[in-house]
């Protein structure tokens, strides 16, 4: 809207100090312009920046002219330092001291003169809390300089309305597939294969591992797909030999576990990494260990072989390999399990209940008919999405649609977290934008908001047409 130009028309009454009894005269349509117009929402304020054109006002003598521009809210208005332009005797009178105690001490005073071209600048700023996205910026016409507007006087500059958002229904899942990912570190005695129960860590270990397989398979909306288990050995002796170690654990406790779990074998699938450099180079590069870098060296240089790299690492740093064997080495000999699993579908009534309890079984797809059961941007609707997000936290229709119950409510700030992994769909760009206007940032809300237009999303045509 800046450098358009608006006409106010004084077609009312013209009146002196309401204390006075000056005659009274009749202004027939002499224009006022407003010119350079720049409405701008910064933090917690709008600025106004205008200038009154005052070229085609024939102001009589004893007529003060009192414009006060203010911004409305449904909660009631504020008012900006006035606009006062002055005949030529009501002007001597305002300099003698007449008047100025009813004025904002910012106020803008002039004298018009008559037959000559003249402008007057003006800029202000009146507060607004961060979260009102819904404002009016009126200028108010008070013919007696005594604060009584009239209200048929009241010229609009700029609305402002709360930017729409753009919810996003998530992709239907055709089946929802699930798993649990969970370690165990089962003792076994050095250089064998078979399993003690009660042996070491091993009775914890072992009902862990037998408690999360049977949470899964009693509980009647999943079904168990499989369980996969890798077994791990530790890098001292033959690379030979720590495969055969691996290998035979892993389809030792394969067959230990399932027959407490009582499911068929068909459901197991078994591997094994021979040694586990992997979590080596991790505890490693955690450390302070004296010649941590020359033996990240070692581990890194491919032209040995793992026996030949062990042997380097345990002759050049015999210190630190000790540690390693005594600190780090049984943490490496571990067993990971998951156990994959699906979840039946759920109606809209089932999923209602379920997400109170168990959202963890739904999807963002159930979720999301979920939330067109209440309100939008009501308290019931913004919990749904909020739950929808923290179950699926990386998911950009998730923060995306957690975005938008946000700046529903002029939440900028906690609008942020979730536009940061909001994707780069249209919804996104225009949720975005609408970020930048609640911001303050009206031409890169504008830019944002025609791109997501372009992009077919009617949500940021009608943002455009309030900007």
């Amino acid at each position: 809207m800046a450098h358009n130009k608006k006409h106010i028309f004084a077609a009312a009454i013209a009146a002196v100090l309401c204390a006075q009894s000056y005659a009274q005269t009749r202004l027939a349509n002499r224009g006022i312009g407003v010119e350079e117009l720049i409405v701008t929402r910064t933090g917690e304020s709008v600025l106004l920046d205008m200038k009154l054109n005052l070229d085609s006002l024939d102001l009589p003598a004893n007529t003060r002219l009192v414009y006060t521009p203010v911004v409305k809210t449904r909660n009631g208005m504020t008012a900006m330092p006035e606009i006062v332009i002055n005949g030529r005797r009501q002007h001597i009178m305002y300099e003698r001291g007449d008047m100025k105690g009813t004025l904002d001490g910012r106020a803008v005073v002039v004298r018009r003169l008559n037959g000559k071209a003249q402008t007057v600048a003006y800029r202000a700023e009146a507060p607004l809390k961060a979260g009102v996205a819904d404002y009016d910026v009126e200028i108010r016409e008070d013919l007696c300089g005594c604060g009584d507007s009239i209200g048929a006087d009241s010229y609009l500059l700029k609305r402002s309305r709360k930017p729409v958002v753009a919810f996003v229904r998530p992709a239907a899942e055709a089946r929802k597939e699930r798993h649990i990912d969970k370690t165990a570190y089962i003792d076994f005695p050095v250089n064998r294969t078979e399993l003690h129960p009660d042996y070491r860590r091993n009775p914890a270990e072992l009902d862990s591992i037998v408690k999360t397989i049977n949470m899964v398979k009693a509980d009647k909306n999943l079904s168990i797909r499989s369980i996969d288990i890798h077994g791990y050995a530790s890098p001292e002796s033959p690379y030979s030999h720590n495969d055969y170690l691996a290998r035979e654990r892993a389809k030792t406790l394969k067959d230990y576990v399932r027959r407490l779990v009582a499911l068929d074998d068909e459901l197991f699938t078994v591997s094994h990494t021979p040694e586990n450099w992997e979590g080596l180079i991790k505890f490693l590069r955690g450390s302070e260990l004296p010649n941590r870098d020359a033996i990240l060296q070692v581990i890194a240089d491919t032209s040995l072989d793992p026996d030949a790299r062990e042997w380097k690492i345990k002759g050049d740093y015999p210190d630190d390999y000790r540690f390693m064997l005594d600190t780090w080495y049984p943490a490496l000999r571990r067993s990971d399990y998951r156990v994959n699993y699906t979840i039946r579908p759920f109606n809209v009534d089932e999923a209602k209940e379920m997400i109170r309890t168990k959202p963890q079984l739904l999807s963002l797809e159930e979720m999301f008919l979920v939330a067109q059961t209440y309100e939008p941007g009501g308290k019931e609707f913004n919990e749904v999405m909020e739950i929808a997000v923290r179950m699926y936290p990386d998911d950009p229709t998730a923060n995306l649609n957690a975005a938008c119950t946000r700046l529903n409510v002029g939440d900028a700030d906690g609008a942020k977290r979730y536009l940061d992994k909001a994707g780069d769909s249209p919804q996104a760009v225009n949720a975005r934008a609408a970020y930048a206007q609640l911001k303050g940032d009206q031409a890169e809300a504008e830019r944002l908001y025609r791109q997501a237009a372009d992009e077919g999303v009617a949500e940021a045509a009608a943002n455009l047409d309030n900007l």
